[in-house]
């Protein structure tokens, strides 16, 4: 909490929404609990056709993961059914797979998990992967993926076990204006006004996480930064629940994702 004069105190009625920040990836398990973390076309090591796939994985019992997987021309499907036990903390998975002859992967997306096999429950498209996607903005999150994929590239060997993607049918093509989209808040709501915060002349600043499901429904929020006045807080997360958005598009599919809402008080 910051006190300023009491000039300032009749700003912190009218609080500023500041809608232009990079949103936070959405959480994992808010959705699915295997999500994609990075993808590494291995050509670079004269494998044509093979990727290396780093997957997150939520503390539970996932054992068994289909990433669905698309080329120019046709649709495929991954299984990977050997996931280990899972720790409190969750895990990260490094796997491999070959794509047909000619064939070089689009786009990729975890489209279910489960114990077993036949008994995989579907997930909303999180976090997917596309060839001609925007790379981040944040330079840390740049870096990050680079840790990533080089880790991919290192862990790969001759003695590497690979998986064969399952072919079921031809691709789909969808067109639109904006293939990729990031998540928006097109009908963002003010906080209510505080006579308790004008009392003690409190400003500050709140940003609330946002997760919308892939119809653009809100599904969970919190407050990844507070402003240091309880109050101030509480407004600031009942605004973001309020508000209307959009959510993330890739290529052309609306995805869960999640979104970063942010109110300044008292500037």
């Amino acid at each position: 909490m910051k006190l300023l004069a009491s000039a300032l105190a009749a700003t912190i009625a009218t609080a500023s929404l500041v809608l232009a920040a990079p949103p936070a990836p959405a959480r994992a398990n808010v959705f699915c609990p295997v999500t994609i973390a990075a993808v590494q076309d291995l050509a670079i090591l004269g494998r044509q056709g093979t990727y290396g796939v780093l997957l997150d994985l939520d503390a539970g019992d996932t054992a068994s993961v289909r990433m669905r997987i698309d080329s120019a021309t046709a649709r495929y499907a991954v299984d990977f059914d050997d996931i280990g036990p899972l720790g409190p903390g969750g895990a990260r998975a490094r796997r491999y797979f070959v794509m047909p002859p000619g064939e070089r992967l689009v786009s990729a997306w975890i489209e279910s998990t489960g114990l077993r096999p036949d008994s995989r429950m579907e997930c909303p498209i999180t976090r997917p992967y596309a060839v001609d996607a925007p790379a981040p903005i944040n330079p840390r999150t740049l870096a990050a993926l680079e840790v990533d994929r080089r880790t991919l590239r290192d862990s790969f060997s001759t003695k590497t076990i690979t998986v064969q993607p399952k072919s079921f049918g031809a691709a789909k093509v969808d067109t639109c204006s904006q293939p990729y989209a990031p998540p928006r808040a097109i009908l963002p709501v003010q906080p209510d006004a505080l006579p308790e915060a004008r009392a003690v002349h409190a400003t500050g600043t709140t940003i609330v996480r946002v997760d919308l499901d892939e119809t653009s429904t809100v599904v969970g929020s919190a407050v990844v930064r507070s402003s240091g006045y309880a109050p101030l807080d509480r407004a600031a997360l009942a605004a973001a629940q309020k508000s209307s958005y959009r959510t993330e598009s890739f290529d052309c599919r609306p995805v869960a994702s999640a979104y970063q809402f942010t109110v300044t008080f008292g500037n």
